[in-house]
């Protein structure tokens, strides 16, 4: 009998590898299935700029030539991080240089490199209840304790962040990394308040352990006031920021970064091959952004709150008698749903199916447990009559499967 391939490499897995064995991956697009496609927070593929990325690889390969065809700098092409720090003057008047900056594949792959720096097999994690699935996937391939700790409407509940960390202190143990994600919390909405950025940046001054601050949406604000980052709060070089173009730029062009202070990172490039991460695309996005990105962050905007408001809209009209709690983030791609009493999360999944209407339930978001009353939406997909129509046969297929 032939063997497989698992049989063939299977007992040769890493342990790190062992720790997502089996899990299935998800699908990097919108389910084919799904009329409604809520699920993925995917981009408006209509809002991708096209002509203006045609004319910045034309021009940038007029004034570059074969230097965008060759291996880059080591922590990523020059141009882009100087443009990162330029983003993060514009929306955040926060100060950073390209000594600051680390260019990767992508957020995903920035949170790795932080993760991969910093955590050890049985090290400690905290990170909130609830959090982004990706997150919690690459975190747990790391091997760690993840304590979780709840969100409210300030975001990250700090006093239960220090419970956790008193709690490890009395072990004669600490906590490695906090993992938060700042604006627009996926999946539960919230900002995180200026009286709570402070008091989570003196809780890892207190208690020596470093804070992830995740922030992949934070240009996309609909209304509310912007917030200085952890990052410009910290004093003490112990916060390290992740961002990314995918929700501004595309999914498809693959840069995200880290932001740190210098010293850190020759320990995050050491994860990373020679040649920098995609000189090229790095060059093509530059040469877009650098005169386009507030007129077309701004058209975002807009595309994005019509989608956010017609879903809220729609909700609101099915479920609004009932004791649903329905979020209102001010930016963002998501709305996170606390289902009315009663509700079958198994029969809400048949009757979606049956709607074509995909969404992601709350148990996807917790590391230990939970969530069941919970469904995250997307609204970023489809366009605002479709987050219209799709959501009030969802919200009609919740009323169904209340028992």
């Amino acid at each position: 009998m032939t063997k497989s391939g698992s049989d063939t490499f299977e007992s040769l897995l890493s342990s790190r590898a062992r720790v997502g064995w089996g899990v299935a991956v998800a699908t990097p697009r919108p389910s084919m299935s799904a009329l409604y496609e809520f699920g993925g927070g995917y981009p408006d593929p209509a809002s991708f700029p096209y002509e203006g990325m045609i004319e910045a690889t034309a021009d940038m390969m007029k004034a570059e030539g074969a230097a965008a065809m060759t291996y880059g700098e080591p922590q990523g092409y020059r141009g882009l991080r100087e443009l990162i720090c330029h983003k993060y003057e514009l929306f955040e008047k926060m100060k950073a240089d390209p000594e600051n900056i680390i260019v990767a594949n992508g957020s995903g792959q920035a949170l790795a490199l932080a993760f991969g720096a910093f955590i050890d097999p049985g090290d400690v994690v905290i990170a909130e209840a609830p959090t982004f699935s990706g997150s919690l996937n690459t975190i747990r391939r790391h091997g760690p304790q993840i304590l979780d700790v709840p969100v409210d409407d300030e975001g990250i509940v700090t006093a239960a962040v220090r419970e956790r960390l008193e709690g490890l202190r009395r072990q004669g143990r600490r906590c490695k990394l906090i993992y938060t994600i700042v604006n627009f919390q996926n999946p539960a909405g919230p900002s995180q308040s200026l009286a709570r950025r402070q008091e989570l940046i003196a809780l890892a001054n207190e208690y020596e352990t470093l804070i992830l601050e995740d922030d992949a949406y934070g240009e996309l604000r609909f209304e509310g006031e912007t917030l200085p980052p952890l990052y410009s709060l910290d004093t003490t070089g112990r916060v390290v920021r992740a961002g990314t173009l995918s929700k501004i730029l595309g999914a498809g062009v693959r840069l995200g970064w880290l932001c740190a202070p210098p010293e850190m990172i020759p320990a995050f490039q050491g994860f990373l091959f020679g040649g920098g991460v995609n000189p090229f695309m790095s060059r093509v996005a530059t040469f877009f952004l650098r005169t386009e990105m507030p007129a077309h962050v701004a058209r975002l905007i807009a595309v994005y709150r019509a989608k956010r408001d017609a879903m809220l809209r729609a909700l609101d009209e099915v479920l609004g008698a009932t004791d649903a709690v329905i979020s209102r983030p001010q930016g963002g791609f998501f709305l996170w749903i606390k289902l009315p009493s009663g509700t079958s999360q198994k029969r809400l999944a048949e009757l979606a199916i049956e709607a074509r209407v995909q969404y992601t339930p709350g148990a996807a978001f917790y590391a230990n447990g939970g969530g069941e009353e919970f469904i995250r939406l997307a609204f970023s997909y489809e366009p605002p009559e479709k987050c219209y129509e799709g959501a009030r046969l969802l919200a009609k297929a919740i009323l169904a499967a209340r028992a």
